[in-house]
């Protein structure tokens, strides 16, 4: 069996770092009350985390189920019992993530209400942290670790805030390796890419495939960028006198249902090939299309050798089924496990004990901890966490062909392509 992850360990080690304002704090006063970066969890007192979620969508549901697994498995075992950590219990709170930026604004407010915040989960979207979530909460020195962002822009250098972190992969990868197969595997020249507007992950997707595929040759030949009232049915019938050999959707459910099932009812877009991305590998595209789904494509990352791994096969999965009655609904549970195993490590090692118990944290030698992960044996491969906030530096894209997806066969569904890169593969810093 490989070994369980370093930070599940159960040496409750406290490291002595410098904390709260940069100097070693006395052991005997508390915080003082307007120095921000410190935090004290008192003797019977929870350490407070945060979940900021989508949970009408499968990938915020399958997020919070692993982040309780996480909290399961801090004693060794998953038995449905939270373990403490620290000596402490953990308070999870939990805010919905409406995947837009008013709702990041209002869910990051939200959980600063709890003073003793020390890290939050999440969120779900894109959207939802990009210059909303993810400033409010730097400007707290509050770590936002997220297991589904995937949009380049939340770790460029020039937008990047400084605590935010995500173990999801970036979609520069996703991009270049859907134009990969459609160029290189299917041999088509020639794309149209549909996506949101004002949606920091559908447009940037759409985006990096549309780079991606014209380095390669191709030529993207329209890109579509629709507004909250442009009809779904209308990418069909403007394609309809001229249809492209593919189609990329960048959209997440329920769009990407509407727009791939009014493309599928327009006979002479039949040929057309049609590839979706992560967010639409849900039981509601399926549902959406029936039949119809059949033949089309979707990208997301490739869990052979996650579901490869004894302790996600013969543990977590297990675990997974019993907490919630099902096998995984979305593709970033082991992700969310990491994002969740990340921040617990950090907290073990910069906690300072106090006479008593008393635990006293710094907001910022949080923040350097997460920096000092290097090749951290995740469940979802190994990860080491750049200054720009990337944790994940390369990730390997599958391309499912329905009804053969995860979502439908779990992990007997079989990619008719593979493809691992790096981040300095596709042009970014390492």
């Amino acid at each position: 069996m490989r070994a369980v992850p370093a930070i599940f360990i159960l040496v409750l080690i406290s490291v002595l770092l410098t904390a709260c304002g940069g100097s070693t704090p006395s052991a005997v006063t508390g915080c003082a009350p307007d120095d921000a970066d410190c935090v004290e969890v008192g003797i019977g007192e929870p350490i407070y985390l945060g979940a900021f979620l989508a949970l009408d969508f499968a990938s915020g549901r399958d997020t919070l189920a692993s982040v309780r697994l996480a909290l399961d498995y801090l004693d060794g075992v998953f038995d449905q019992n939270d373990g403490q950590l620290l000596g402490h219990d953990i308070a999870l709170l939990v805010e919905k993530d409406e995947c837009n930026a008013v709702s990041g604004r209002i869910g990051a407010r939200a959980m600063l209400s709890e003073p003793g915040l020390l890290a939050v989960i999440g969120p779900t979207c894109s959207s939802t942290a990009f210059g909303s979530a993810d400033q409010v909460l730097s400007e707290r020195d509050v770590l936002l670790v997220s297991p589904s962002n995937t949009a380049p822009s939340l770790t460029d250098p020039d937008s990047h805030q400084r605590t935010y972190f995500r173990t999801a992969f970036n979609d520069a990868i996703q991009g270049s390796v859907v134009a990969d197969f459609v160029f290189s595997r299917q041999q088509l020249t020639s794309a149209v890419t549909v996506s949101k507007a004002d949606d920091a992950y559908s447009s940037q997707l759409a985006a990096t495939f549309g780079v991606s595929f014209t380095a390669l040759g191709g030529t993207v030949v329209r890109s579509f960028s629709l507004k909250p009232g442009d009809a779904r049915a209308g990418v069909a019938q403007a394609l309809q006198a001229d249809p492209p050999a593919a189609i990329f959707i960048a959209l997440q459910t329920p769009d990407c249902g509407e727009v791939a099932a009014a493309i599928r009812r327009q006979p002479s877009l039949r040929d057309s090939t049609i590839v979706v991305a992560e967010a639409c590998q849900t039981e509601d595209f399926i549902d959406t299309l029936g039949a119809s789904a059949t033949g089309i494509y979707a990208s997301g990352p490739d869990f052979s050798t996650v579901q490869a791994d004894p302790f996600y096969r013969d543990w977590y999965l297990p675990a997974y089924r019993q907490l919630t009655g099902n096998d995984p609904d979305g593709v970033f549970g082991p992700s969310a496990f990491d994002a969740a195993g990340l921040v617990i490590d950090a907290i073990r090692r910069t906690a300072v004990v106090l006479p008593g118990g008393v635990l006293r944290f710094s907001r910022a030698q949080l923040r350097r901890a997460l920096l000092d992960v290097r090749r951290y044996a995740g469940l979802s491969g190994s990860l080491t966490c750049l200054p720009t906030g990337d944790c994940s530096e390369g990730a390997r894209i599958a391309i499912y062909r329905a009804p053969d997806w995860p979502i439908v066969r779990g992990d007997r569904a079989t990619p008719v392509f593979s493809q691992f890169k790096t981040l300095a593969e596709v042009g970014l810093t390492n």
